[in-house]
């Protein structure tokens, strides 16, 4: 079992970022990667260096990387997942909802190993679902409307067989699995998570998801057998703001970074546990 964390464990990586909600790893060049309320994409070093390498003009929630270091975020301002290709500098769209509409609310985006693309599309204007894209021929499709409750967070497990998904709505963690073909299954809880407002997941290399209560801000740990822990329990908001989405970070994932969407900074701590390594496929 994990142990509660003291909140002095964490620092500040880093601050004056435009309310950063989403950020992921980048083995590729070693840096942590966020999105800013503007449109912003910044890359942050683990000394805190900050640079914002691009923008689409719309508003970033989560993002994640590729095998060839390519930045993908959810663009809720304008429906659309965006890409920043580091060998060009260039944002440009990478998929958007089926026949081409508005994404409704795109919120997290996550790699499969065969690169396909899940995303929740949280639902704001009353269009919940879960999107799958293909590499490729970027085709979109429909994965899943049945995580309705403001399907949030999300991560594909190591085996590549199931979606683990933060259903903030109805306060719990849902399992949707993948079956051959890429179908989902139909969605079982994990665990509920009564009275917060979980909001982003991520997976520990123990098997347990950790997962960033917006609030009563902190995090809770989610044992493989569904058991619940708060390992940071920050209700005060000393040192989280907001906590929405996290990851492990550096060269043995033995740090964790989390965005605080309400305010303006990274926070990074040693929480006891090292990260599972995400996918990073590679493709054109």
């Amino acid at each position: 079992m994990a142990h509660v964390i003291p909140l002095d464990r964490f620092d500040e990586l880093t601050g004056g970022l435009n309310h950063p909600e989403g950020v992921a790893w980048n083995p590729v060049d070693g840096r942590v990667y966020a999105g800013g309320e503007g449109g912003e994409i910044y890359a942050v070093s683990l000394a805190g260096e900050v640079e914002q390498v691009g923008s689409s003009g719309g508003s970033m929630l989560g993002v994640t990387v590729d095998g060839r270091g390519r930045v993908y975020a959810c663009d809720a301002g304008n429906g659309e997942i965006v890409r920043w290709d580091p060998a060009t500098g260039a944002v440009s769209t990478y998929a958007r909802g089926i026949g081409g509409i508005d994404m409704d609310t795109p919120n997290v985006a996550t790699f499969g190993p065969d690169g396909v693309l899940y995303v929740t599309c949280s639902g704001e204007r009353g269009r919940p679902e879960i999107l799958r894209v293909e590499p490729g021929d970027r085709a979109v499709e429909r994965f899943t409307a049945e995580v309705d409750g403001y399907p949030n967070g999300a991560v594909v497990t190591p085996a590549g067989d199931a979606l683990v998904v933060v259903e903030a709505h109805a306060q719990r963690l849902v399992r949707v699995p993948i079956l051959p073909g890429g179908a989902a299954g139909p969605p079982t809880t994990i665990a509920d998570l009564p009275d917060t407002d979980p909001d982003g997941v991520a997976l520990a290399a123990d098997g347990s998801y950790w997962v960033t209560l917006y609030r009563p801000d902190g995090l809770v740990r989610v044992a493989p057998d569904g058991g619940i822990e708060v390992v940071a329990d920050d209700h005060l908001a000393s040192t989280f703001d907001a906590p929405t989405n996290l990851a492990w970070v550096g060269d043995h994932l033995d740090r964790v970074v989390v965005a605080n969407v309400g305010d303006t900074f990274l926070s990074i701590g040693d929480v006891g546990v090292a990260g599972h390594p995400a996918h990073l496929p590679s493709f054109a």
